[in-house]
């Protein structure tokens, strides 16, 4: 462990103003971050700075790392408007390259936490107006090869695994190049924020075979993730990279419960469950809310799998206590994460009912879907909304695949292409398709 006031001392100079090396800030915890964003915003606005590049791209960053911890849809704004401050006050053509980098990484992580699809095109063409001024710094256009992989990614995500892979096996193209030189970068400096960017590549390639296994019913890419992320994670310091550390280990853990799944193992699934049960492995909810919540979440998902495996209830019910543990916490409304781990109870809970053949279990879900759904309005919370209606048809679902009918049919399918509509305004491509599932299995009850 380290003398945290020593690593303090090295973070913090010049009035509190945070050192440039973007790793630190792992460290930091959310109250830090948001007394430096305001101190570096009030930097950057003060007619007396004069160089005010700088503290506003700072700015960027710290923001940016706050929305990405708690999904603050405020402080993505405040990043927002920090990037394109620094873009305003660039002075060299690299420094406007660097804005344009911090703006596109601003836009695909509102993408990641809202599944705000109109950023994929912002981002794609703030990279294409950029890319023009790096090619003279090897450093810079390494962190362009990053962040185009990231868009890549997302991009083949939006398409669609399934079907044409041509847009997944460009993104790893990307995705592969980006690594490459990364690492190059690692052996050149030697930084850690080098480091960390090194294992942020290497997130966007795990990720992306992680789904195309899935949709192919591969083990093979999952081994090739677990390989990948456990050299990784030899590498990584808890105490100095807390929050890299604990997205590695949440990926490895993935990658052991999906390739559990996958050959029908049960020790491989319980192996991913024994890492997310490590507290070694998992991180502060007062660190980082969503790093906590996706952890959560992991680690239900990896109960219920095995459940299903093994058809244990016991392993049900504790996949539901962590579920409501998740969801007790306070998550901004609109989340991505939110609404998977909402959908993802409904269905461990209909599961179970039908495991059981418990008809009583499900109208207790019923009647607590429709009690916080009269408190939801669809005027002003209609992705909320949509998703209380899908949670619910899915319950009718489970009791019809128990009793044989299904009395709620048509409001059922009415419920689901109301919320079809509304994801489908919104962009929301991943619960659009679980509607489409659930509406396609009310319509074959018919």
């Amino acid at each position: 462990m380290f003398e945290f006031g020593r690593e303090l001392r090295r973070i913090f100079r010049n009035q509190g103003r945070v050192d440039t090396d973007s790793s630190l800030y792992e460290l930091l915890n959310l109250k830090l971050l948001i007394t430096q964003g305001r101190n570096l915003d009030i930097e950057g606005g003060r007619v007396s700075t004069k160089d005010r590049f700088t503290p506003y791209l700072e700015a960027a960053e710290i923001w940016r790392e706050y929305a990405r911890r708690t999904g603050d849809p405020v402080a993505l704004r405040r990043a927002a408007t920090a990037a394109e401050s620094a873009g305003k006050e660039a002075r060299t053509a690299n420094e406007a390259a660097r804005a344009v980098l911090e703006q596109a990484q601003t836009c695909i992580l509102g993408v990641d936490l809202f599944e705000t699809r109109e950023l994929l095109t912002s981002a794609e063409d703030l990279l294409a107006n950029g890319r023009v001024a790096v090619q003279d710094d090897e450093g810079l256009r390494a962190r362009f090869n990053r962040v185009e992989a990231r868009l890549a990614a997302r991009l083949a995500i939006r398409q669609g695994i399934s079907g044409d892979l041509e847009l997944a096996l460009l993104a790893m193209s990307h995705i592969d190049r980006a690594i490459e030189r990364a690492d190059h970068q690692v052996r050149q400096t030697g930084a850690a924020g080098d480091k960390i960017a090194a294992a942020q590549a290497r997130f966007e390639r795990g990720d992306l075979l992680m789904l195309v296994g899935q949709d192919r019913c591969d083990s093979s890419l999952m081994t090739a993730v677990i390989k990948d992320f456990e050299a990784l994670l030899v590498r990584l310091d808890p105490a100095y990279e807390p929050v890299t550390h604990a997205r590695v280990t949440l990926r490895l853990a993935l990658a052991h419960i999906w390739k559990g799944e996958i050959e029908g193992k049960p020790d491989i699934i319980s192996e991913g469950i024994a890492l997310l049960s490590n507290d070694e492995n998992a991180i502060d909810f007062e660190h980082s809310p969503l790093d906590w919540a996706e952890h959560k979440q992991a680690l239900a998902m990896g109960l219920q799998a095995l459940a299903e495996l093994t058809l244990n209830e016991e392993i049900y019910e504790k996949a539901m206590q962590v579920y409501d543990l998740a969801l007790k916490r306070p998550l901004q409304k609109g989340l991505l994460l939110r609404a998977q781990l909402a959908n993802n109870r409904a269905t461990c809970l209909a599961k179970h009912a039908e495991l059981r053949g418990d008809l009583g279990a499900l109208e207790a879900a019923e009647t607590a879907f429709k009690v916080e759904l009269r408190g939801v309005k669809a005027q002003d919370d209609p992705v909320g909304w949509a998703i209380l209606q899908t949670n619910l048809a899915r319950l009718y679902v489970a009791r019809g695949d128990i009793t044989g009918f299904m009395l709620e049919r048509a409001e059922a399918a009415y419920a689901l292409e109301a919320a079809l509509e509304i994801f489908a305004e919104h962009g929301l491509k991943s619960l659009s398709t679980s509607a489409q599932e659930h509406l396609d299995r009310v319509r074959e009850q018919a």
